[in-house]
C-alpha cells in the first residue's frame, strides 16, 4: 500500500474537504452533504486499512495453510453505511421542517430567527 494515492490518503483528503465545507458553508443542505462526505471518508478509511492482498475469502473451501481475510470489518462497514443513511435521512427531515418554518436554508438566518422568537416569548 505504498504510494501517494491510496485509499487511506484519499479518505483523509475527503475528510478534510468535508470538515471545511461543514465549517465554512452556511447552507444546511451543503452541511448535510458534508456530513455524508465525512461518513463516506470514514468508511473508505476502514476499508482501506483492512485491505490486504493475497488473502482468501472466508466462506469458500480453503486450501491447507491459506491466509483468510477477516470478515468483521466488512460487517462493521455495512452496519455503518446503514446507520449513516438513517442519520442523514432523519437530519434531512429536520432540515425540511426548519425550511418549512423559517423559509430558508441559511443556518445563521435560522439562528437569528430562533433568538428573535425566544425574545418575543420572554416579552410575553
Amino acid at each position: 500500500m505504498s504510494g501517494a494515492l491510496n485509499g487511506f490518503n484519499v479518505a483523509i483528503a475527503l475528510l478534510g474537504i468535508g470538515f471545511l465545507i461543514l465549517a465554512l458553508r452556511r447552507d444546511l443542505i451543503m452541511k448535510l452533504l458534508a456530513l455524508g462526505l465525512i461518513n463516506s471518508s470514514t468508511i473508505l478509511a476502514l476499508v482501506s486499512v483492512r485491505f490486504s492482498r493475497g488473502t482468501a475469502i472466508p466462506i469458500l473451501p480453503l486450501q491447507e495453510g491459506a491466509i483468510v481475510s477477516d470478515p468483521l470489518p466488512q460487517a462493521v462497514v455495512l452496519s455503518a453505511i446503514v446507520i449513516n443513511f438513517a442519520i442523514l435521512a432523519l437530519a434531512l427531515v429536520f432540515v425540511m421542517l426548519l425550511v418549512e418554518r423559517y423559509h430558508t436554508t441559511d443556518s445563521e438566518r435560522i439562528e437569528h430567527e430562533v433568538t428573535a422568537d425566544e425574545r418575543r416569548k420572554e416579552r410575553g
